[in-house]
């Protein structure tokens, strides 16, 4: 697809990661986009309008040129196999595993549990316990798979010494404005060097949730 006619809008909200991470692999594509936040604590994801353009009420969604794509893993996969300049994906079908597998982790192991919906599901049934004794435990688990990981496989980065979508699912779950409230990162070193050194990236350190406009 000529990148000369796209006209690409992201659904997103400041500082919430799986947004931010369609953000990063946009701008490592060298995409040009529209930022369009929903406000998320006034419940805009409800409206009718918008469940229209995501039928589950979340964010993100990537509209090009009209088209709307749901879900981060999906989209980064679109966006790998569309617009394949700067590749974010391994040669090797192995490898690739290694990488998708690190982005699950991210996905299924890590997000669900700082999310602010989950607490407050949870809490509907118990109310005597606080938000960081909900998410802890699970984040530990993730976060330590997903430096178990790193440590075997990674670099410079998460994956090696190249940016691969696993960095862009790691930098926000990492640097999330939430995150070090509810679990210890410094028990995860290898996540931490990878994350210092995505630090130094435009790609990454301007999509900081402090640095938003």
């Amino acid at each position: 697809m000529s990148t000369s006619r796209l006209a690409i809008r992201l659904y997103t909200y400041r500082g919430y990661s799986a947004p931010w991470r369609v953000s990063i692999m946009l701008k490592l594509k060298q995409l040009q986009f529209q930022p369009f936040f929903v406000n998320l604590p006034k419940a805009e994801q409800l409206s009718n309008m918008y469940s229209q353009i995501n039928p589950l009420q979340i964010v993100p969604t990537l509209e090009i040129n009209g088209q709307l794509l749901h879900e981060s893993m999906a989209i980064a996969e679109y966006l790998e196999e569309e617009f394949p300049r700067n590749k974010l994906l391994p040669k090797s079908p192995l490898d690739k595993a290694i990488v998708r597998s690190m982005c699950e982790t991210v996905n299924s192991g890590i997000h669900p549990y700082h999310a602010s919906r989950f607490y407050k599901y949870v809490h509907n049934y118990v109310t005597d316990i606080n938000r960081q004794e909900i998410s802890e435990p699970f984040l530990e688990r993730g976060f330590t798979a997903l430096n178990t990981l790193v440590e075997k496989h990674g670099g410079d980065y998460a994956f090696g010494n190249q940016v691969t979508i696993a960095d862009a699912f790691l930098y926000p779950a990492f640097r999330g404005d939430d995150v070090s409230y509810l679990v210890n990162l410094d028990k995860y070193p290898a996540l931490k060097k990878v994350v210092e050194n995505l630090d130094q990236l435009s790609e990454f350190a301007y999509e900081h949730p402090d640095s938003q406009g």
